[in-house]
């Protein structure tokens, strides 16, 4: 495991960055509900609350999320080109604040401060990380697609970081800690589901196929 980076809210266990063959496997199950960070050309935070965040690609970790295009994260991330992905954890005090900083604050108005969350500086970009989470992923955009009035944002992990207590030595989420959570849409209004119940499913299949898949995944992941 990487070296401690900060220590966490309230004498919380300390963030650690994670080694980018670890990436992928920190961002699990593959799609979040986020509070992803941004700042404006003159440094002002913004945060703002999404239902989907997906891991779209492997190598290089890329995640995806779409935006209004006339909202501040949007216009943020056209302008600086940066934003972290904060993963919050299917905990109620949490989640509230999660619903705050969805809310249509004006321009120029910091959401963590609204909600009460904490800002963290993140390693290697100018949007903060938000302390309360216990993932954090710092992307640089590779791409924006625009349509309706909707905007597409793909990003590269540069850095990620994981409260130290919430993964194991080799980089794999310790679910029961991570407590990953999902939003179950706009029209169920304030309702959030938990993703961390796992079950490990056998493949009962063993053609040439399964083999091949076995060893794909394997040369696609260090350390497993």
């Amino acid at each position: 495991m990487a070296a401690s980076d900060v220590r966490g809210p309230a004498g919380e266990p300390a963030f650690v960055q994670q080694p980018d063959k670890y990436w992928d496997r920190l961002f699990a199950p593959g799609g979040h509900a986020a509070m992803i960070t941004t700042v404006d050309r003159e440094g002002r935070v913004n945060a703002a609350s999404y239902a989907t965040c997906v891991r779209i690609v492997h190598k290089p970790v890329q995640i995806a999320f779409t935006t209004s295009q006339a909202g501040d994260t949007g216009r943020n991330i056209t302008e600086t080109g940066q934003f972290v992905v904060n993963l919050p954890s299917f905990e109620r005090d949490i989640l509230e604040k999660v619903r705050i900083v969805g809310l249509p604050f004006a321009r120029g108005v910091n959401e963590l401060e609204k909600a009460g969350l904490t800002a963290l500086s993140s390693t290697l970009i100018k949007p903060p990380r938000i302390a309360e989470c216990h993932r954090h992923f710092e992307c640089e955009v590779v791409w924006t697609k625009e349509w309706l009035n909707r905007m597409m944002v793909v990003g590269n992990v540069v850095a990620a970081s994981v409260r130290g207590d919430c993964v194991d030595r080799k980089g794999y989420i310790i679910w029961e800690r991570i407590k990953p959570v999902a939003f179950c849409g706009a029209p169920y209004v304030d309702m959030f589901a938990a993703g961390y119940e796992t079950m490990a499913v056998g493949l009962p299949y063993d053609g040439p196929e399964a083999q091949a898949a076995d060893q794909s995944v394997r040369r696609m992941f260090e350390d497993m």
